[in-house]
C-alpha cells in the first residue's frame, strides 16, 4: 500500500528537486482534503476519536517489559493524528471531542442506571422463598 520510492535520484539535480517537492505537495493537499472529507461526517469523527483513543494518547506508556517501546510508538502516532486534524480544523477537532465526551457521558448514565437497577432488584429478595 505504502510507495517508499525516492523521487529524487540526483540531489545535484533542481529539477527533480523541483519535481518531489511538487509530488509531496500534492500527497500533502490529497491528504488533507481526505482528512477534512471525514471530519466532516459524524461517523468519520467517531473513528478519528476512536484511534486517537486507542493510540493512548492520554495514558501512560509505561510497561515493565519492552512493550513500553511499542506503546511509546503507538501513542507517539496517536499524538500525530491529533496535530493533523488540529492543524487541518481545531472546530472539527473540539466537534469531535464534543461529541465523544456526549457519548461516553451517555453510556456512563446507561450504567450506572443497569447496576442501580441491579441492586434494587437485590434489595427487594428479602430472602424468602
Amino acid at each position: 500500500m505504502s510507495r517508499d520510492r525516492a523521487l529524487v535520484k540526483n540531489a545535484a539535480d533542481p529539477k527533480q528537486i523541483r519535481f518531489a517537492k511538487q509530488v509531496e505537495q500534492r500527497r500533502a493537499e490529497r491528504y488533507d482534503q481526505a482528512l477534512a472529507a471525514v471530519m466532516d461526517t459524524p461517523a468519520g469523527r467517531i473513528v478519528m476519536a476512536t484511534l486517537i483513543r486507542r493510540a493512548g494518547v492520554f495514558k501512560s506508556i509505561w510497561h515493565p517489559s519492552s512493550e513500553i517501546h511499542y506503546n511509546a510508538g503507538r501513542q507517539d502516532y496517536g499524538h500525530e493524528l491529533m496535530a493533523d486534524l488540529l492543524e487541518l480544523s481545531e472546530p472539527h477537532y473540539q466537534l469531535m471531542e464534543r461529541e465523544e465526551w456526549e457519548w461516553n457521558k451517555q453510556q456512563d448514565r446507561s450504567t450506572d442506571a443497569a447496576h442501580t437497577a441491579r441492586q434494587a432488584d437485590k434489595g427487594d429478595d428479602d430472602g424468602r422463598s
